[in-house]
């Protein structure tokens, strides 16, 4: 097997997602986002599953410079300490949106992301809040209150073959990964067709692949994901 070509280029502090693969599934999310740009107000963007939301509000904020996009994963210290840092890299900007982790929150920044709720409806500002969680990890309660008055909108990742793969390139092209192009098509054969499952099994792949400095392909990649 040859081996595994690793272009050495400046990575970039933030991470990105390549570019975005628009498909049946967001198009309602997309939709009412493009009237958000024009109406302003509060918004909470979920998902029942891994479904690129991270991916798109990135789009978003490339696309709208008018926009702060904060990554709601970094940061710590307490709810003010947080809140304070969120409000300076938006202070200047008329779009705000919060990209929070999946899951439940700490209790320093579950406040944090209460105040900034309230903060955005002082300054007149418009909020989105990209958060996929279950209803138990909706705490404290005030939050969950703010959240449940919120519109919300849901994406859901794609749902044909066509679609996956896709996105799944995409993702590919990003990492400057070199994927033999009958890669895809067996993982699409031999694992869960969710995007979820199928960006884990690239990430095992990947990691396989750095470690034993290698090339992937299919037959490769399915021993690997099958051992």
């Amino acid at each position: 097997m040859s081996e595994q070509q690793t272009l050495t280029l400046p990575l970039p502090a933030q991470k990105h997602y390549g570019t975005w693969v628009r498909h049946p599934e967001v198009e309602d999310a997309s939709g009412r986002l493009a009237l958000w740009f024009v109406r302003g107000g509060l918004l909470w963007l979920s998902s029942a599953d891994v479904a690129g939301k991270s991916h798109f509000v990135q789009a978003l904020s490339e696309d709208h410079p008018q926009v702060a996009l904060i990554d709601g994963a970094q940061g710590s210290g307490t709810s003010i300490q947080q809140l304070k840092s969120w409000l300076k890299a938006c202070e200047h900007h008329v779009y705000w949106i919060l990209d929070l982790p999946a899951g439940a929150l700490s209790p320093a920044k579950a406040y944090a992301v209460f105040h900034l709720i309230e903060r955005a409806k002082e300054m007149n500002r418009s909020l989105m809040i990209s958060w996929r969680c279950e209803k138990g990890e909706m705490n404290p309660p005030e939050l969950r209150s703010r959240l449940f008055m919120m519109e919300r909108i849901d994406m859901a990742a794609p749902a044909s073959d066509e679609d996956l793969k896709a996105v799944l390139e995409s993702v590919l092209f990003t990492m400057q990964w070199d994927m033999k192009e009958t890669v895809l098509p067996s993982l699409l054969q031999h694992i869960p067709r969710k995007l979820s499952s199928l960006l884990h099994a690239i990430e095992k792949l990947d990691d396989y692949s750095r470690r034993n400095n290698v090339k992937m392909n299919a037959a490769l990649a399915v021993r690997i994901l099958s051992a």
